[in-house]
C-alpha cells in the first residue's frame, strides 16, 4: 500500500477550490466603481469646458479641474492595479485546481495491472547490444514483482507533480501578496499610478486589462497569467503527448500499421543473463526492489525489438496526465493483456496442481524456491498481504519536463532491503543494475548453494497414495494458444508413468 501525503494534500485543495466561485457575486461591485469613477471625471471635464468664468477666475477654475481629473486618474489606477491582483490571485486558484485534477487518482492503468498475474516480464535494459562487458540487453522478472514496481514508481512520480503544483501555487499566491501589500503601502501617491493611462501588472492577459477597463472582470482559464500553465498547453503536458516526445526511448504504440517496420527491418533478439542469475529466464526478479534503479515508467516491456523500433509490448500510462493517450491505449488492450497473463501462468498453475511438495520439488528441496516459481512461497504471500509484513521500497526521484527524468535511489541500504529474499546476488542489494558489475561472485555462490541443496526426486520413490488414482499430469497437456488451451483430460491417455 503506497502512501500519498503530497497528492492528498493537493487535492483537498483542488475539492475546495470551487468555493471560490462565490466571488463572481461580487463583479458587479466593480463595474459599479468603475462607472462611478468615469461619470465623476465626465462631469469635472464639462465643467471644465463650460464652466464660463474668463480671466483670472478663469483660469483658477480650470486648474482645479485639471487638478481634480488628476486626482481621479490616480485613484482609478490604484484601484485598477489592486484589482489586478485580485483578478490575478482568482485565476491562479482556479489554473492550480485544474492543474492538480491533471493528475490521475488511480495509479495503475487497466493493462498495468493485469499484468500483476503475469508469468514473467521482460525488460530492455540496453537498446541493442547490452551492457559493457556484458552481452545482455534484457531482465525478466515476475509480473507482481514488476507491477508493484511501476505502483512504487507511479506513486513517486504523482507525489513529485503533486509538490510541484503546491510549490508553484504557493510561490505564486505569494509573490502576488508581497506585491499588493507594497502597493497598498505606496497608496494612491505611490510612483507607479503617476501616468494618466493605467499600466496592468506584468501578469495581467491583454484581454483581461481591457476588460477590466470596462468594468469587467475575465478570467480565462486558456491564459496561463501569474500561475504560468493553462489550458492552452494542456498545464505543460501538450508536447509529451506524442510518442516522439522523448520521454520514451521505445515509443508506444498508438494502434497504426506496423507490418512495414515488421518487414522492413531486422529483428534483434533480446539476451538475457545465465540461467541462475537474478534477472534471467529461469530465476527471474520477484523483489521489486531490485527494479529501482530502472525506469519502469517510461521503459516499454515485453515489446519485440527491430531495427527500425519495437513492435507491440507495453508502456504504463503516466499517473501526471490522466489525458495522456496511453490511458486510452491500455484500457483498450487490457483485455489482450489479461489473456496474457493468463497464458504466462499456465505453467504456475500446472506446478500448484502437483501439490505442495510436487511444486517445491519444481523450484528446489527448500520452501524458499516457491518464491522463485511464483508458488506460495514467503516473499510472495508477504507482498499479497499474508501473515508476512512487506517493507517499503525505496524508489528514486522523479524531476525535470514531464517528470521525465528518473533518479535512482542511493546505494545505501535501507529499510527495504532486509527483507529480501536470500537467492539474490550479494553484489545486487543496492538495486539490480546499481550492482549488476559486482554481482558475479554472488551470482556463483548463489549456483553452488542451490546445487548443494538439490535433491533428486523420483516418481517411483513416492508412497503409493501420494499422488490420487486416476492422476494426469497438467503440465504435459498445457499448451497451445489462449484460443486452444483447455483442461487436462481425466483419462488416461498413457504417458503418464503413475497411471501404469
Amino acid at each position: 500500500m503506497v502512501s500519498s501525503p503530497m497528492y492528498d494534500r493537493l487535492m483537498e485543495f483542488a475539492n475546495s477550490a470551487p468555493d471560490n466561485e462565490k466571488l463572481y457575486g461580487w463583479d458587479d461591485e466593480h463595474s459599479a466603481i468603475v462607472k462611478a469613477i468615469r461619470e465623476a471625471r465626465d462631469k469635472v471635464e464639462h465643467f471644465k469646458e463650460y464652466q464660463g468664468f474668463t480671466g483670472q477666475a478663469g483660469q483658477a477654475m480650470s486648474d482645479e479641474a485639471v487638478r481634480a481629473i488628476k486626482r481621479f486618474d490616480k485613484q482609478a489606477n490604484y484601484y485598477m492595479t489592486g484589482m489586478s491582483y485580485y483578478v490575478e490571485a482568482r485565476r491562479a486558484i482556479m489554473l492550480a485546481a485544474e492543474d492538480a485534477r491533471q493528475l490521475s487518482p488511480t495509479l495503475l492503468d487497466p493493462m498495468t495491472e493485469s499484468l500483476r498475474h503475469a508469468g514473467e516480464v521482460t525488460i530492455p535494459i540496453a537498446s541493442k547490444f547490452g551492457l559493457p562487458g556484458k552481452f545482455v540487453n534484457s531482465l525478466v522478472a515476475d509480473g507482481l514483482a514488476y507491477v508493484e514496481g511501476v505502483e512504487a514508481q507511479a506513486n513517486a512520480q504523482r507525489e513529485a507533480k503533486a509538490t510541484e503544483i503546491i510549490e508553484r501555487f504557493e510561490s505564486t499566491m505569494n509573490d502576488l501578496n508581497a506585491r499588493l501589500q507594497s502597493h497598498s503601502e505606496a497608496g494612491v501617491d505611490g510612483p507607479e499610478e503617476g501616468g494618466d493611462e493605467w499600466t496592468p501588472i506584468p501578469e495581467l492577459p491583454e484581454d483581461a486589462a481591457d476588460a477590466l477597463r470596462k468594468g469587467h472582470i475575465v478570467i480565462s482559464p486558456h491564459e496561463g497569467g501569474a500561475y504560468g500553465r493553462s489550458r492552452s498547453d494542456a498545464f505543460g503536458n501538450a508536447g509529451i503527448r506524442r510518442a516522439d516526445s522523448g520521454l520514451y526511448p521505445g515509443g508506444y504504440d498508438e494502434g497504426g500499421d506496423i507490418n512495414q517496420r515488421v518487414m522492413q527491418s531486422p529483428r534483434i533478439p533480446n539476451r538475457y543473463l545465465p540461467e541462475g542469475d537474478l534477472g534471467s529466464r529461469t530465476n527471474p526478479i520477484t523483489d521489486p526492489q531490485d527494479l529501482m534503479d530502472l525506469d519502469l515508467l517510461h521503459t516499454r516491456v515485453n515489446g519485440d525489438r527491430h531495427a527500425n523500433g519495437i513492435i507491440g509490448g507495453h508502456t504504463p500510462a503516466p499517473p501526471i496526465d490522466r489525458d495522456h493517450p496511453l490511458w486510452g491505449l491500455n484500457a483498450a488492450r487490457a483485455a489482450e493483456a489479461q489473456a496474457a497473463g493468463r497464458l504466462g501462468g499456465a505453467g504456475v498453475l500446472g506446478a500448484g496442481a502437483l501439490g505442495l511438495r510436487g511444486a517445491a520439488r519444481m523450484g528446489g528441496s527448500a520452501l524458499s524456491g516457491l518464491g522463485r516459481t511464483g508458488a506460495l512461497g514467503a516473499s510472495v504471500t508477504g507482498r499479497m498481504g499474508g501473515g508476512a509484513s512487506a517493507s517499503p521500497l525505496r524508489t528514486g526521484s522523479f524531476s525535470g519536463t514531464g517528470m521525465g527524468t528518473y533518479t535512482p535511489p542511493g546505494a545505501a541500504t535501507g529499510a527495504g532491503s532486509s527483507g529480501r529474499s536470500a537467492g539474490g546476488p550479494a553484489g545486487q542489494q543496492g538495486g539490480f543494475m546499481g550492482g549488476s558489475g559486482a554481482g558475479a561472485g554472488g551470482a556463483k555462490n548463489e549456483k553452488r548453494r542451490r546445487r548443494r541443496r538439490y535433491e533428486a526426486f523420483h516418481v517411483e520413490d513416492e508412497e503409493d497414495d501420494g499422488m490420487p488414482r486416476g492422476y494426469v499430469n497438467p503440465l504435459s497437456q498445457t499448451y497451445g494458444s489462449d484460443r486452444t488451451i483447455s483442461p487436462a483430460k481425466r483419462k488416461d491417455d498413457g504417458w503418464d508413468i503413475s497411471q501404469w
